[in-house]
């Protein structure tokens, strides 16, 4: 009496042809989901500082805070770049190092940094600049997307799917 191979009674060529097509399929998407986005970043200060574009409409220099709940911009800023509900939204208390403040969620349809995207990104919309000039913070609302890594000495956030 034969006995079935792991694939169901394929033997022989079949099932090493088969094998291998598996692996390279594994390979595939192993490499397909492992696209990478190194954004450089600027040190000032003691901060870390990326440029982000948010709903293709606002590109500005965001502070990178991976402590940070939510991505952070005003409400000129969130004009600017149209994002839904930043007056609508739901009212929260954001704890910052200056304090309590209020915000307003919103959602940016869009968020790019580098050749990295992330799509329906909550974002806090605050009266006043969170960061006075910046354009606000980039929080883990947008980094919680990813595998991330700093490099400080080179200088670098990679981001990667």
């Amino acid at each position: 009496m034969e006995q079935p191979g792991v694939l169901g009674g394929v033997e022989g060529e079949e099932m090493r042809a088969a094998s291998w097509g598996l692996a390279l399929l594994s390979a595939g998407l192993l490499a397909f989901g492992a696209r990478a986005a190194d954004v450089p970043l600027k040190a000032h200060g003691g901060a870390l500082i990326v440029e982000a574009t948010l709903n293709d409409r606002y590109t500005g220099r965001f502070l990178l805070d991976t402590g940070a709940t939510y991505c952070v911009v005003s409400d000129d800023v969130a004009r600017e770049a149209k994002i839904r509900g930043r007056l609508g939204g739901d009212a929260i208390r954001l704890q910052t190092i200056n304090g309590p403040i209020e915000a307003n969620l919103g959602e940016v349809r869009k968020i790019e940094v580098g050749s990295a995207s992330a799509r329906d990104v909550e974002v806090a919309v605050t009266k006043d600049p969170p960061v006075p000039g910046l354009a606000g913070i980039l929080g883990l609302s947008f980094l919680g997307r990813f595998t991330y890594s700093v490099d400080t000495k080179a200088g670098i956030l990679r981001l990667k799917r």
